[in-house]
């Protein structure tokens, strides 16, 4: 990277409203997501739509987590999509999360039913998808606030 990208990087880092941004779209992705999960609620029950549940719950998961620290590099938006994400899918061999479920049912959505090792196949993907929305939110505010700066 040439010594001037560097010094505008370092600038755009610096800049409050370059998180604020990074925020914003991590919000609006958050609601995808989420959007998209809830329309594969009422959708029939198949294998392809249980994958992209879980792939979109990670996804999700991600969003959430650069909601919450903007600064958060796009490798590790993607290791904490994981890794809450197949914490909770985990926790589901305990029968904890179906006593949860079965006092409230909207619990269902965040905690899971029944453990299932292909969601934590699933959950990689969502990671990775977690990885491309954080690394475009960033790029995305970074060279607005460049071009706010250089204008």
């Amino acid at each position: 990277m040439p010594r001037a990208d560097a010094d505008a990087d370092a600038d755009t880092a610096a800049d409050p409203t370059v998180h604020r941004r990074a925020r914003l779209v991590a919000l609006a992705e958050a609601i995808g997501c989420l959007a998209l999960g809830l329309v594969l609620q009422v959708l029939d029950r198949t294998p392809v739509i249980d994958v992209l549940g879980s792939i979109l719950y990670a996804a999700l998961v991600g969003c959430l987590a650069l909601l919450v620290a903007p600064r958060l590099r796009p490798w590790a938006v993607a290791v904490i999509a994981f890794g809450v994400s197949a914490t909770i899918e985990l926790f589901q061999l305990t029968g904890l999360p179906a006593i949860v479920v079965a006092a409230v049912p909207p619990a269902r959505l965040v905690l899971g039913s029944s453990f299932d090792a292909w969601d934590l196949v699933a959950y990689l993907g969502g990671a990775t998808l977690a990885w491309g929305l954080a690394a475009a939110s960033q790029r995305g505010a970074r060279a607005r606030a460049r071009t706010r700066v250089t204008t």
